[in-house]
């Protein structure tokens, strides 16, 4: 009878151990490598205890009780609190929410109720913030707090500094020529030609005056331009606008120059305090008279004729800023305040669609905003 052959009599390996079952050979695998995933075991737990142990981010939503109120008139201008929300508040903003910036005399009013079945507004920008006047409540915001050319909404500035400490019946000899100003919007000043504050003021909103802003600045600061923009950003830093500084009067693009849509209409609420203001960005035409001719301007602002319930203020448009707009609008008692920059469809377009959307999707209250302001 024949014996079996032996498998280890040839093996270069000498006598080799004899086969477990395939069950057990599974295990014993598993078991030697054990010892290699202990310490990634271990590091995978530090890190994961590491990670909790990180705060989480806050909400850009502050509670009522830390709600930044800028206080006019001295004190602090912004909290902390206000200085952290403006940094986050880059995300849609769906309902009524309190503003970091209220920079109005008057704030009064309780905010409106959104219907919840209303959709957002979609305009052709994604730079825009909708405001309800009485209470300061950021009724829609998108990006609104992102820095970005403003164009002629500067002049908004411009115009209030005259206001507020300018005499408008000065007469001012202008040393600006709209020749300066090619392709450029001018009201069509001449060099060494007469005429009042109040004439440059409206050429400065209605026919969005690039030469009227230059002579209102050298005239406020005796002939220093550079000491008028300070002014500006002095106004500025005064309200809380602190997304916002100024290298000229008029808008022209820089790098150095920028503001933002909630900047933009918290200094038009704040503007909107003085009649005389609301009657020069609200005037559809003027005339301004010469020792020659009569000049007739005529506002840019077409909202003002396309949309019966609006009543100001300004449009802009660069390559940098793209169309723009800051106006408001009153119906049925209620006030409302709408800026945007880089339009697409345009400053009327998407000016009433953002006025509509606003009045149509909210509720307000009792009638609080008398009918001239």
């Amino acid at each position: 009878m024949s014996v079996p052959e032996d498998p280890n009599r040839n093996s270069p390996y000498g006598q080799q151990e004899p086969r477990r079952p395939s069950r057990w050979r599974g295990l014993a695998r598993i078991a030697g490598g054990w010892w290699i995933l202990l310490p990634i075991t271990a590091w995978l737990l530090a890190v994961a205890a590491m990670l909790e142990a990180l705060p989480l981010p806050s909400s850009p939503q502050l509670p009522a009780a830390q709600t930044p109120i800028i206080q006019l008139g001295g004190g602090p201008l912004l909290t902390p609190q206000a200085k952290d929300l403006r940094r986050q508040a880059v995300l849609p903003t769906p309902v009524p929410t309190v503003s970091p910036i209220k920079a109005l005399v008057r704030n009064e009013g309780v905010p409106p109720v959104r219907n919840p079945r209303t959709a957002d507004p979609e305009p052709s920008t994604n730079r825009f913030i909708v405001v309800d006047g009485d209470s300061g409540a950021i009724l829609y915001q998108r990006n609104a707090f992102e820095t970005v050319a403003p164009a002629s909404l500067t002049k908004i500035m411009t115009a209030l500094l005259v206001i507020e400490e300018g005499n408008l019946n000065d007469r001012v000899r202008v040393d600006v020529d709209a020749a300066s100003f090619p392709e450029s919007a001018v009201m069509g000043l001449r060099a060494n030609t007469e005429v009042t504050l109040r004439d440059l003021l409206y050429g400065l909103v209605l026919a969005s005056g690039n030469d009227a802003a230059v002579a209102i600045a050298r005239h406020m600061t005796g002939g220093n331009g550079p000491a008028f923009m300070a002014k500006m950003n002095d106004k500025a830093a005064w309200l809380g606008l602190g997304s916002t500084h100024f290298e000229n009067p008029h808008g022209f693009d820089d790098k150095e120059h920028y503001s933002s849509p909630a900047d933009m209409v918290a200094l038009a609420r704040y503007s909107w305090q003085y009649p005389q203001f609301r009657q020069v960005v609200g005037t559809r035409s003027y005339e301004v008279r010469g020792p020659f001719d009569t000049q007739v301007l005529d506002n840019v602002n077409g909202i003002l004729r396309a949309y019966p319930y609006a009543d100001g203020i300004k449009t802009g448009d660069t390559p940098e800023a793209g169309k723009c707009l800051v106006t408001t609008a009153l119906k049925d008692g209620h006030r409302v305040f709408v800026a945007f920059m880089r339009s697409q469809a345009g400053a009327v377009p998407d000016g009433m669609l953002l006025l509509d959307w606003a009045f149509n999707s909210h509720s307000w209250g009792p009638t609080s905003t008398p009918p001239n302001q």
